[in-house]
């Protein structure tokens, strides 16, 4: 057995964050002693690692598990109500805590429930997915989509503990690529050893039996969380970093009607807004020659942005959420673990932007 913990203060909060491999006996223990008493559980995931659920009911017979269909269109109004309604069954209180197993989808929807249902109980986050360990589980964010725009509701909310057992990522390996993005983007921003590591791996598969794995991810929850403990609630500009490849990348995830996935969508934008970045600031790319490299060892494909893509990916950047008085934040990594951010005039910046995509 393997295991990494480490306790991060954020307001009004801490954290537990617990990394290792075959740590089973640590998840238990902290539903048991959480006062847990409801389990979400991601759509098959129960079935795959049901040794460990049944060592949970043997342990809190009267704990209630609800097995949910995890993905994109979990995260809505309607899925928030039906969720609500399990808590108010299962007679939750405030000194209660609730616990999900699942991708960040579902770690957005048991966040948001878990932060506004008696203006805030426990949350124990157990994250599956690759995605979901480096980034979505930490940092508090959480939120549910409207019609007409993702994260359209949303709280900042931490989760008391987050356990990842690296074991998880054993069955379903083909989903799993979908995280090296957001490892990427630590290393380009933060730490380039963290690349070195990757491009060591010879594919998924080796990554994900690789006892390397689990300090792997460890180094970049550390990295997250300080980013974040910095800047919590988005203010001081901080966390920004974190945004790095992120506007063109949600702006290629809408424009495809959100067909395309988020990790695959990140991994493009990191190199596009490298090259436009460069472009801008008269400087030499050094990233997205060195993100093709970890995209084609790990498989992830390269999207072509066709012209019927063009305007909508530009619309979208027009709406984007860092855009204040008439201008956009945007990370430039001058070379592996240096990045700053830069404040564009939006249209001088999406005009460059357009020339490249019409040339590309």
């Amino acid at each position: 057995m393997l295991e990494h913990t480490f306790f991060w203060s954020m307001p009004a909060s801490e954290c537990r964050i617990v990394v290792g491999s075959g740590i089973t006996d640590t998840i238990v223990s902290s539903i048991s002693e959480s006062k847990t008493g409801l389990i979400v559980v991601g759509s098959g995931f129960l079935e795959s690692w049901k040794t460990t659920f049944d060592k949970i009911e043997g342990r809190l017979p009267a704990v209630r598990i609800a097995e949910v269909e995890d993905g994109e269109g979990l995260k809505t109004i309607d899925s928030y109500s039906d969720l609500i309604r399990v808590m108010r069954s299962c007679r939750l209180d405030r000194d209660s805590a609730i616990a999900y197993f699942g991708g960040g989808t579902l770690g957005d929807l048991s966040g948001f429930c878990a932060s506004t249902y008696l203006r805030g109980v426990r949350l124990l986050a157990f994250p599956t997915t690759l995605l979901a360990m480096v980034d979505s589980s930490l940092g508090g964010k959480n939120g549910i989509d409207l019609p007409d725009g993702k994260n359209a509701l949303g709280t900042f909310y931490n989760p008391s503990t987050v356990i990842m057992d690296v074991d998880f990522l054993k069955k379903g390996i083909e989903h799993q690529s979908q995280g090296i993005a957001e490892i990427v983007k630590y290393g380009l921003i933060s730490d380039p050893t963290i690349l070195d590591v990757l491009l060591s791996f010879k594919d998924m598969q080796s990554m994900v039996e690789s006892q390397e794995t689990a300090d792997l991810i460890y180094k970049c929850a550390m990295i997250k969380m300080d980013i974040v403990s910095k800047d919590p609630y988005e203010i001081s500009g901080e966390r920004e970093f974190l945004n790095f490849g992120h506007t063109v990348g949600h702006a290629i995830e809408k424009a495809s009607g959100y067909r395309l996935p988020h990790g695959t969508a990140v991994m493009r934008g990191m190199q596009i807004e490298s090259k436009v970045l460069s472009k801008i600031l008269g400087k030499k790319d050094t990233v997205s020659g060195l993100v093709a490299d970890v995209s084609r060892r790990y498989k992830i494909p390269d999207i072509e942005i066709g012209k019927e893509m063009h305007q909508s990916l530009i619309d979208a950047i027009r709406f984007d959420k860092k855009i204040r008085s008439g201008r956009i934040s945007v990370q430039a990594v001058d070379k592996p673990g240096s990045c700053k951010n830069v404040s564009l005039p939006l249209e001088k910046y999406l005009e460059v932007l357009e020339t490249w995509l019409k040339e590309n």
